[in-house]
């Protein structure tokens, strides 16, 4: 019996015109193999299942390609060494995956050998996977084989978080940034191999593929050979929600709809019903996140800051569980937590709950809204953030800035006075990272506001924390209790530091 092989594998990009949605990179690639000006070192960012490490392959697999014209960078795959990628058995082609691989020694060993004449065609390729995984030490030591490759080396370095490479060795190489991909593509892509694999699958079910892959290819190619079999007869959208556990999308939004109205008992009930049908968790929080945003939008169109600000604070919260929800030994507690916790919030915060379901296809009217409470006595003097241009202004910013950065500055609720834009956190978690990361935010800034603009970072409990008394002793400060609570912890020692 033929051992099984994975649809990801069988319909792996195998020429440069089957790569998908990366075409830029593609045009880049051929355009320096026909010319015969090969960079010795490459390096290929971008999210999971973007097609890096295909694209290095197909790299790899043209260079010593002995069956194709001048005039083309595509691989004839037919040719023994174009077989021999194909088989994985290829001896100038070597792939590290440095999350396993990542010291020095492995590095060293690599030097050793870089010197070593190709096996068959004019070329080494080198692919480290995860780069971004190594020692410093080993990249030191990969440096400078880098600074003086021998002429039959190529290295191509994939990683998906490009901003931990140290700057000597991302200067040292050719950057291609490979973008996710759109759901239309993933779509095209799906409908093609179900058509290959002989597989009925309905149009909305490969929609909600591509939309649960969120820009991944591998991802999405992994989730349909899920389907292929498990499913009797022609997948139905239902058919691939039941099997994918993804609930659907209504359901979220009630789900939604209690946590802002601040109905824990309601929320919990509902998950569990989610749960005990099947829902995968990880995705119910996706969805959960998904439905957010667009509420975040909708409300941000309205010019609705009381609603965007509770609306951000849940998004923000939802991120982070979506990062705890694979790595917690007990999932489920932890996501019933949560959710319990932000509607207790909710029904707490009268003037934030009160305006709990935002539809995304609907303006909400102003004069149905709670106003805002008004700011604090020590921000009085201040010029609060007002007028169409500005909220539009920061909106704007937050939008320029990636998915990571974004997250910790949705808390902030920005005020102008003068030249100073000041940005007021209710957590110090986020007061804190978001002066770390003040560098990424200068320019957008600057460009909104002008060049002598400067951010005045201020966190909202200072004033309060100032003049109430403190704890009689650290079990009673209130950030001690929750902490205790939420790990089922104790104290069990007190240490003094200074301010």
């Amino acid at each position: 019996m033929p051992e099984y092989q994975s649809l990801y594998r069988k319909y792996r990009s195998q020429t440069f015109a089957d790569l998908v949605g990366q075409d830029a990179a593609s045009r880049a690639l051929q355009g320096a193999i026909i010319s015969g000006r090969v960079a010795h070192a490459y390096l290929f960012s971008g999210s999971r299942g973007t097609g890096k490490t295909s694209a290095a392959r197909l790299l790899a697999k043209s260079l010593n390609c002995t069956g194709r014209p001048r005039s083309s960078a595509e691989p004839c795959n037919r040719c023994e060494s174009c077989l021999e990628v194909l088989a994985g058995s290829a001896l100038d082609l070597i792939e590290i995956d440095a999350a396993s691989n990542r010291g020095i020694d492995e590095i060293r060993d690599l030097r050793e050998k870089v010197n070593l004449a190709p096996a068959l065609g004019p070329y080494k390729v080198y692919i480290i996977d995860e780069a971004h995984m190594l020692t410093e030490p080993a990249f030191n030591a990969l440096l400078k084989t880098l600074e003086e490759p021998p002429a039959h080396v190529v290295f191509v370095l994939c990683t998906t978080d490009a901003q931990k490479i140290p700057l000597t060795v991302i200067g040292r190489c050719q950057q291609f940034v490979f973008r996710r991909h759109s759901e239309p593509q993933i779509v095209g892509r799906l409908a093609h191999i179900a058509s290959e694999e002989k597989v009925s699958i309905e149009p909305a079910a490969m929609d909600l593929i591509a939309r649960t892959a969120q820009g991944s290819m591998r991802d999405a190619v992994g989730l349909l050979d899920q389907l292929v079999p498990l499913a009797s007869g022609p997948i139905s959208l239902e058919a691939a929600r039941s099997l994918l556990g993804i609930a659907d999308p209504r359901v979220l939004d009630e789900l939604l709809d209690h946590v802002l109205a601040g109905r824990a008992a309601e929320a919990l009930s509902e998950l569990n019903r989610i749960y005990a049908e099947g829902g995968e968790l990880r995705q119910v929080v996706r969805g959960l996140m998904e439905a957010c945003r667009d509420r975040l939008v909708a409300a941000l169109t309205a010019r609705d800051q009381a609603t965007a600000r509770r609306l951000s604070d849940v998004l923000d919260a939802l991120l982070h569980l979506d990062g705890e929800v694979r790595r917690h030994a007990e999932p489920r507690f932890l996501v019933e937590a949560t959710l319990a916790r932000l509607a207790v919030e909710a029904e707490s915060d009268v003037p934030s709950a009160q305006p709990a379901s935002v539809a995304p296809t609907s303006s909400p009217r102003l004069e149905d809204r709670t106003p805002s409470p008004a700011p604090p006595a020590a921000v009085a003097a201040t010029s609060p953030l007002r007028g169409e241009d500005k909220i539009q202004g920061w909106s704007e910013v937050l939008e320029k800035l990636n998915r990571t950065v974004r997250a910790v500055y949705l808390d902030a609720q920005p005020e102008v006075d003068g030249s100073i834009l000041i940005l007021w956190f209710k957590y110090g978690f986020h007061h804190k990272k978001a002066q770390e990361q003040s560098a990424q935010l200068m320019p957008h800034v600057r460009a909104w506001l002008g060049d002598d603009v400067r951010i005045d970072f201020r966190l909202r409990e200072n004033e309060a924390a100032r003049s109430a008394p403190r704890p009689a002793s650290p079990e009673d400060d209130p950030f001690v209790r929750e902490i205790v609570r939420r790990f089922d912890g104790r104290v069990t020692r007190v240490k003094e530091v200074s301010e």
